[in-house]
């Protein structure tokens, strides 16, 4: 669980890189003005549709943004949906009562009793997702009460718009020191550190200060069970560079308004499968 022992258990592996690797200054977010990261056009685009893609061809991203075609929810997105849900709100509940007086573990005790009762309300009712939200709870309180603190900073926003980004990203949590956070559901993807790179890039712009770490948080379903695992991810000029590329790549599909071709095999997992297949 993400604990702050284990946070910077995690990201300690990370100090050797960042020393044998820096970050070329060109790629650091405050210089947005400048190429590379100076965009093309500002396009509003969102992190996740520029990583998390699931067509080949990115027909996906042409057809929401020329087509103005909206996606249909598939099984994966509401899951994943609800587990971000359930991340947000209980870092919310517990925060508000670590407000109003309330000890970490007295804190812990009280949602842990009233769990199922709230997940009903927030998802209704569903016995992994409580597990899950009494798993995150576990992992707030923790947190509070190694620092003395409240959770971290959850749903943060962002204006991306100097690299051509949305004016409100949303970013899954900053931790400690500036740590960005993106949770998923699932297995690991390698697309998962780009996305983080793009946010980070995003961060810096923004304010002004260096964003060297991230962690993906994953969440997957094990017997029924929740499991939370989380990866570190040094955020190098490599990931920079990849992020940038898949920026400028869709950016000129974009303004071209040119159709992606069909794939040769449909992805089952792609929102617009049925509009592409007829």
């Amino acid at each position: 669980m993400f604990t702050r022992y284990t946070l910077l258990r995690a990201l300690r592996r990370l100090h050797a890189l960042r020393v044998s690797d820096p970050i070329d200054e060109e790629l650091r977010g405050w210089n947005w003005y400048s190429p590379p990261l100076k965009p093309r056009a500002h396009l509003g685009l969102g992190v996740s549709e520029l990583v998390y893609g699931v067509c080949p061809t990115r027909r996906d991203l042409w057809l929401r943004r020329v087509a103005g075609v909206e996606p249909r929810p598939t099984r994966a997105m509401a899951v994943g949906s609800a587990v971000h849900t359930l991340f947000h709100e209980s870092a919310r509940d517990v925060a508000r009562l670590l407000a109003s007086g309330e000890t970490p573990w007295d804190a812990a005790c009280r949602l842990m009793v009233s769990s199922e009762k709230r997940v009903r309300r927030l998802l209704g009712f569903n016995s992994w997702a409580s597990s899950l939200y009494r798993a995150f709870v576990l992992a707030w309180c923790s947190s509070a009460a190694e620092l003395g603190s409240a959770p971290w900073v959850t749903e943060y926003s962002v204006d991306g718009s100097p690299l051509g980004l949305s004016r409100r990203l949303r970013v899954d949590a900053v931790a400690d020191a500036g740590v960005v956070v993106e949770l998923k559901y699932g297995s690991w993807r390698e697309s998962y550190p780009v996305a983080l790179a793009g946010y980070a890039m995003a961060l810096e712009s923004y304010l002004e200060t260096p964003v060297d770490y991230g962690v993906v948080i994953l969440v997957d379903r094990v017997e029924e069970r929740p499991r939370v695992e989380i990866e570190p991810v040094y955020i190098d000029n490599h990931l920079r560079n990849e992020f940038l590329q898949v920026r400028d790549e869709a950016i000129d599909m974009l303004l071209t308004r040119s159709e992606p071709p069909r794939p040769r095999t449909c992805p089952r997992e792609c929102p617009f499968r049925e509009v592409c297949r007829g």
